[in-house]
């Protein structure tokens, strides 16, 4: 018996395409989408959502590997691809909210996953004199870490206040 390690069938990689698509969308809303939703959204059976993701984290899980491979792929300048990483930090809430609970280890994996996919166009931006020198790859997670920090603040409208602080750890990174 054949393995399956990934659908192989032009409709199971469709709907596993639609499940992520429709997933992806759903992590930017506020509260969480259950599995159930996120099938009839994808007007797909729920058995069909379980057979490629056994629960919310795996769901969780493939999405953000979408999105890290998007930025591996992205050939755009550092300050450009960082402030995609933080909006979308700020704006898919319940994504994080997914990676929160994962336990230390799997958090750390994943976020040096990040910051390697983030590395060549660091490199490059210190190379060209656009970020300052003194800034290290690993100061990543620190800012991170400060956005989760900033969006767990009780105020009125913390994702504004964050898209704002965004902007300032941004200029902040750059060379005068």
């Amino acid at each position: 018996m054949r393995a399956r390690s990934a659908p192989t069938r032009a409709d199971a990689r469709r709907n596993r395409e639609a499940i992520l698509r429709v997933a992806d969308e759903a992590f930017g809303e506020v509260g969480d989408v259950a599995l159930d939703e996120i099938a009839r959204r994808a007007g797909l059976g729920r058995a069909t959502v379980y057979r490629h993701f056994p629960d919310r984290a795996a769901l969780a899980l493939a999405v953000a590997a979408r999105h890290l491979a998007a930025v591996r792929r992205a050939r755009r300048p550092f300050r450009e691809l960082l402030h995609a990483v933080l909006s979308h930090q700020v704006q898919r809430r319940s994504l994080v909210r997914v990676f929160r609970r994962l336990p230390e280890k799997r958090r750390r994996h994943h976020t040096h996953a990040l910051i390697a996919a983030l590395r060549p166009a660091f490199t490059q931006a210190q190379r060209e004199g656009s970020l300052r020198a003194d800034v290290e790859p690993a100061d990543l997670a620190v800012l991170f870490h400060m956005v989760e920090a900033a969006l767990d603040a009780p105020t009125a409208d913390a994702a504004r206040s964050v898209q704002r602080l965004v902007r300032v750890f941004l200029d902040g990174l750059s060379r005068a």
